[in-house]
């Protein structure tokens, strides 16, 4: 065969491989382009199959937030069609559930989506953050769990989505999106967790992009009021960015993130909604002018990318192969929400970006915020039934992160200085990773196995059984004293050396 045929073959046998691919895969088309009434057409071609019948699902729970939301009840015309273009009947079995007859002879299914909120102001019974949001010719927050499902049946499969959108527009997202033309973008996610993990900023742009050693940074920002403020908004975030790598150990273990940015101007005030993502972070501000927006950005861009720990690198198999319908939760929020916060205000101190005062003030936040929940419930049994217990679940940015504060202290007393929770979690980065997930129950005899066998009894005192945390012992330990009476933490008046040297290998004070 001569060069020119084998060429002709080569591209023929790819091109035969690729229409393969995105006959296997979820192929979507969503436009934004033509929204109206604050809703949007999406249609999409399923992947190949022989099923003679499949059931369509939209989330009830996403990763992150532990209320149901329900996203099924922003899809209405849903319909399905044959090659023919004749329509098949559907059924519709609750809010997140379609049945489909015949779905291997079904060539498209088209539905409308309507945005989850078109003002910060607007009252909802549930966050924003999660929600997507369109303004027709201005800006659109995709979350894609609002948009886009799944069959059952046919699970762990590609996604490629087309999206229609404004000339001019860009999108900002974890994920690459190509563009085809100036009104076409083509964007693909190896599973439905992976694109769900990754909402997506439309707009025309205002981004400004940041390199924190091997890690690309994206901080994009709309407002209707204000441009060009993202360079602004990213000299902040780069200043914590560098003193969390160097907090964990010099390397951030992801590649690209992304922090999308959306401000309304509000009468008076501030408000502010964010959910966090394995590689973005979706932060929702409403207030009168931007003078505090930076500094207030500061905790919730710290709290978020710290995410990439936990459960980024670090998580169970329930996180790992979530159920969007019918969810079984992780005993390990303490893990992931709690020793999250707990890094947030420990950072800081570690790396002399605020005094001790202050750090103690951080504390004394948290003890006093804790006192509004039931502190001897089980916090394996609180996450495990978080659904049901959303009066509680806020007490793992208060308990969780003290929780964190005292195994931090436990692990260097017991290493003389030489380990703590940061050493630990990198310890479980290694072990794991991004795509190896433990066995939830196995945890607290992994992290024993790592560290001490004294940890086990601190696992089962204060996170599984729910005794009260040793709190003022463990700051005893550092040099420190916890009035339970007046809810405050002082220094001690000299000190010994075994609490000055222990108090320097926990927050290099």
């Amino acid at each position: 065969m001569n060069k020119f045929l084998l060429l002709i073959a080569m591209l023929v046998f790819s091109s035969t491989l690729s229409a393969q691919s995105l006959m296997n895969n979820y192929q979507y088309e969503i436009n934004l382009i033509n929204e109206k009434n604050n809703k949007i057409q999406v249609s999409f071609i399923p992947p190949k199959n022989n099923l003679q019948e499949g059931k369509f699902v939209m989330p009830k729970l996403i990763p992150g937030y532990y209320d149901a939301l329900n996203f099924g009840r922003y899809i209405s015309e849903f319909k399905a069609f044959n090659k023919k273009g004749e329509n098949i009947t559907v059924k519709r079995l609750d809010t997140n559930t379609w049945i489909i007859p015949n779905l291997k002879n079904v060539a498209k299914i088209t539905y409308e989506v309507s945005g989850g909120w078109e003002h910060l102001m607007q009252k909802i019974s549930s966050a924003k953050s999660p929600e997507s949001m369109f303004k027709k010719d201005s800006v659109f927050v995709i979350n894609y769990n609002s948009l886009a499902g799944y069959f059952e049946e046919i699970k762990n499969r590609g996604y490629t989505v087309t999206v229609k959108k404004n000339r001019g527009f860009y999108a900002s997202s974890a994920l690459d999106y190509i563009s085809k033309n100036d009104t076409t973008d083509i964007v693909s996610a190896k599973d439905y967790r992976r694109l769900v993990d990754a909402p997506v900023l439309y707009c025309v742009p205002d981004t400004t992009w940041i390199k924190i050693g091997n890690t690309n940074v994206l901080v994009s920002f709309y407002s209707k009021e204000h441009q060009s403020y993202s360079k602004t908004l990213s000299a902040k975030i780069e200043k914590i960015l560098i003193n969390q790598q160097a907090y964990l150990g010099g390397k951030l273990p992801v590649n690209k993130y992304a922090f999308l940015i959306y401000h309304e101007k509000i009468p008076k005030g501030m408000m502010g909604d964010g959910l966090e993502h394995n590689n973005s972070t979706v932060c929702l501000y409403g207030s009168e002018t931007l003078d505090k927006l930076p500094e207030a950005l500061m905790g919730i861009a710290s709290h978020e990318f710290f995410h990439i720990l936990t459960p980024l690198n670090v998580h169970s198999e329930e996180v790992q192969n979530f159920n969007f319908l019918n969810p079984i939760l992780s005993r390990h929020l303490w893990l992931y929400e709690g020793m999250t916060e707990y890094a947030t205000i420990h950072m800081p101190i570690k790396q002399h970006m605020i005094t001790i005062q202050q750090f103690l003030k951080n504390i004394e936040g948290k003890i006093k915020g804790m006192e509004g929940f039931n502190n001897r419930l089980s916090m394996t049994e609180i996450s495990t039934n978080a659904i049901k217990m959303q009066d509680q679940y806020m007490n793992f940015y208060q308990k969780g992160a003290l929780l964190g504060l005292c195994l931090d202290i436990r692990l260097r007393e017991l290493s003389n200085g030489k380990i703590g929770t940061q050493e630990l979690m990198q310890m479980l980065i290694k072990k794991y990773g991004s795509e190896k997930p433990f066995r939830d129950e196995d945890l607290f005899t992994v992290i024993t196995a790592l560290t001490f066998p004294e940890i086990r009894q601190f696992f089962k005192d204060y996170v599984e059984t729910g005794l009260p945390i040793p709190l003022k012992e463990s700051l005893q330990k550092a040099g420190l004293d916890y009035n339970e009476s007046t809810k405050t933490v002082i220094e001690i008046n000299n000190p010994s050396t075994a609490q000055l040297s222990l108090r320097k290998a926990w927050i290099n004070q």
